[in-house]
C-alpha cells in the first residue's frame, strides 16, 4: 500500500455541499467517487486547482469528471492559526453547464456575513455516512483539537517567562503551570 504525505489541511463539507453530493450521487455514483479522490487532493495541497475571480475571489476550484463538474472552496485557518491545520471548506460541487456552481455559490456567499462560518463536517464523516460504495476512499481521520490554555495562564507565559505564541501552544496545562511555579519560585540574583 503506497505511504500518503500527513494531511496538511482537513477537508471539511458545507451541509450545502453535503446536499449537492446526495443529489449527485443519484444521479452519478461514480462521479462522487470521483468527488471525493479530489477532496483528498486538498488534504495534502489546500490550494491546489484554480482561484477564482469577481464575487468569488477567495475561493478556489478544481475539475472533476470530463471538465463537467467543479468543487469550489475557501482555504480558512483554525483557532490556533497554524499553517498545518489551515481548513479546506468545500462549498459546492456541481456542474459546470451555464456556470450553475458559481450561481449557487455566489447565491450561497451572500447570504453569509463576513465573519460567519457555516456548519461544516469533516470529509471522513461524509465518505462514511454517503455509503458502501465508497469505501475503497480513504480520508484520514481529523485530530483532536489542542486543548487551549486558560487566558490568564497564557499571558503569564507571555509577560513573564517571554514565551512565543507557538512555545505557548506546544504546553500542556501542566507543563505550562510548572513553567510559572519554577519561575515564581526562583530567587532573583
Amino acid at each position: 500500500m503506497a505511504s500518503f504525505p500527513e494531511p496538511r489541511a482537513r477537508v471539511r463539507l458545507t451541509e450545502d455541499a453535503v446536499a449537492d453530493l446526495r443529489r449527485l450521487q443519484k444521479k452519478d455514483p461514480q462521479i462522487v467517487r470521483e468527488v471525493f479522490k479530489k477532496m483528498l487532493i486538498l488534504e495534502r495541497s489546500p490550494s491546489a486547482g484554480e482561484p477564482l475571480v469577481e464575487a468569488l475571489v477567495g475561493f478556489r476550484k478544481l475539475v472533476v469528471g470530463d471538465r463537467d463538474y467543479r468543487i469550489v472552496w475557501r482555504e480558512t485557518i483554525d483557532e490556533t492559526h497554524r499553517p498545518v491545520l489551515e481548513i479546506a471548506e468545500v462549498w459546492a460541487v456541481g456542474a459546470r453547464a451555464d456556470s450553475e456552481v458559481y450561481a449557487e455559490l455566489t447565491r450561497r456567499v451572500e447570504h453569509l456575513a463576513a465573519s460567519d462560518h457555516p456548519h461544516a463536517r469533516a470529509l471522513v464523516e461524509i465518505i462514511e455516512d454517503m455509503g458502501r460504495f465508497y469505501g475503497e476512499v480513504e480520508a484520514h481521520q481529523e485530530p483532536s483539537p489542542a486543548p487551549t490554555l486558560p487566558s490568564w495562564l497564557a499571558e503569564g507565559l507571555r509577560n513573564q517567562l517571554h514565551l512565543s505564541p507557538e512555545e505557548i501552544a506546544d504546553l500542556s496545562q501542566e507543563q505550562a503551570q510548572q513553567l510559572l511555579i519554577q519561575h515564581w519560585s526562583t530567587p532573583p540574583e
